[in-house]
């Protein structure tokens, strides 16, 4: 009878301990939930329609960013494009704030009331739209990625989690502006001017002349179209590393009031009017839409360096990406084929050799002319004669396709050169000029008398004697 007694007794205690930890564990979560609430109610804050954000630090300038018809820039302390993706995170963040307790500044002792450090707040964000705005005063952050802060307009303070601490006292807002070198806008670019050194071999310049990119500087000739596009597209990708400092008292200290390297990109122009064959007056300076000054590196033996964008008052270091993309090759930029003509408007060739002096003599040694159904050789003394299509497809192809695998500023050497090509279009109209230059069981070279040397292997194989080119061959 007595175990029996204990037995129920146990069962007894058993259920009432798990009634109990049921009704505390309900009530608690009630509590919980009742407790954390969101700092700002639904529609308290329109996100898209947000077009103004001010950033106020303790003792730091205040930072703006507006939105203007082109996307978010900074406009003071001074102008410079904004980050879209940064900017959205700032205002999703201080719209999504989750507050667990609040208390009343005024209720507390003093010595409490410092500790939430509101007096004055670490910083101050206001977020701004047609017909209102709010402002958030953030304090001092507390245990479990907890702070204090308090909305303007407000009594209490309230207790929130860190993470628009974490955005704007801990992080650096500067890093809210758009790290790219180059932001294309609505113009159309025309010229590039690039500077290497201070040097005046050291600068490259382009210009688009009736809608065809030509190189101007160091030396004048045509520049390849699609290496121009891929420049335009690269600088559009690259980015600087960090934003270094603003406004310094001496831009000298980072090589930057006078720097040895830039890139200049000016809006297209129209071309001066003048009868053909004249030469005309030169067209205004055209606006300049991008803007690259690279300084000193940013370190001793360190292969970043500093870089200003656009002559705004900030410092950004630049990586070895960036630079690479800013300043290739001045070979890039060249076309590397033999001539830009091309093959269908092409109705005859000729090739004349160098004589003894370097100078071309006055005979052809052959001319191929397009037929109806191919092509002829034509010899000197000799009646036209049918040539084989397939071997002058191949020297076409050679002249006007053939893209060498390795460009040279040089003079083409004296001694190694063979002749030039001639080719003609509709109505006997002189379309190219192409030299030839080639080393004994060596390199070939081709150029168009500009100063560039378009070099290909030896397994080039131009032929330039008429019998490679006879029909019965």
């Amino acid at each position: 009878m007595k175990t029996r007694s204990l037995v129920i007794l146990a069962v007894l205690a058993a259920l009432a301990v798990a009634g109990w930890w049921f009704v505390r564990g309900h009530n608690g979560g009630a509590a919980e939930r009742q407790s954390r609430a969101s700092l700002f109610a639904a529609d308290e804050i329109p996100l898209e329609q947000i077009e103004r954000i001010e950033l106020t630090r303790n003792g730091a300038e205040t930072i703006v960013f507006v939105r203007t018809a082109d996307g978010w820039m900074q406009s003071a302390p001074f102008a410079h494009p904004a980050d879209p993706a940064s900017i959205r995170e700032v205002i999703d963040v201080s719209a999504a704030l989750q507050a667990t307790r609040a208390v009343d500044p005024l209720s507390i002792d003093p010595e409490a009331r410092a500790a939430l450090g509101l007096t004055p707040p670490a910083a101050i964000l206001k977020l701004a739209w047609p017909g209102g705005e709010r402002s958030i005063e953030l304090g001092r952050r507390t245990v479990a990625g907890r702070a204090w802060a308090r909305v303007v307009g407000r009594n209490e303070a309230a207790s929130i989690d860190a993470s628009l601490h974490a955005i704007a006292v801990d992080g650096d807002p500067r890093q809210w502006r758009s790290m790219h070198l180059y932001e294309p806008g609505t113009a159309d670019v025309g010229r590039i001017e690039l500077r290497y050194g201070l040097a005046p071999s050291q600068r490259v310049t382009l210009a688009r002349v009736a809608g065809m990119w030509r190189i101007e500087s160091p030396v004048s000739t045509r520049a390849d179209a699609d290496a121009v596009r891929g420049y335009m597209e690269a600088i559009a990708r690259a980015e600087a590393d960090a934003f270094v400092t603003d406004s310094p008292s001496d831009w000298a200290t980072f090589g930057l009031s006078a720097p040895e390297r830039s890139v200049r990109l000016f809006a297209a122009t129209a071309a001066p009017e003048g009868a053909p064959g004249t030469t005309a007056s030169p067209p205004p300076r055209a606006a300049t839409v991008g803007a690259i000054d690279v300084g000193v590196t940013a370190a001793e033996g360190a292969q970043e360096r500093f870089g200003r964008i656009a002559e705004r008052a900030t410092v950004v270091q630049l990586g070895t990406k960036a630079l690479a993309a800013l300043f290739p090759p001045p070979a890039f930029f060249v076309d590397p084929r033999g001539s830009d003509a091309v093959q269908a408007d092409v109705r005859a060739m000729t090739f004349t050799p160098f004589d003894a002096s370097g100078l071309t003599s006055a005979t052809a040694t052959f001319r191929l002319e397009r037929t109806l159904d191919g092509w002829n050789i034509i010899t000197p003394g000799a009646d036209p004669r049918p040539a084989s299509t397939e071997r002058t497809r191949k020297l076409l192809a050679q002249l006007c396709e053939a893209r060498a695998p390795a460009v040279a500023f040089q003079r083409m050497p004296d001694a190694l050169r063979l002749g030039e090509f001639t080719l003609f279009g509709a109505g006997g109209t002189q379309i190219a000029r192409i030299r030839v230059a080639h080393e004994p069981d060596g390199q070939w070279a081709i150029d168009s008398d500009d100063g560039v040397l378009r070099v290909f292997p030896n397994g080039f194989g131009l032929s330039i004697e008429p019998a490679a080119y006879e029909a019965n061959r």
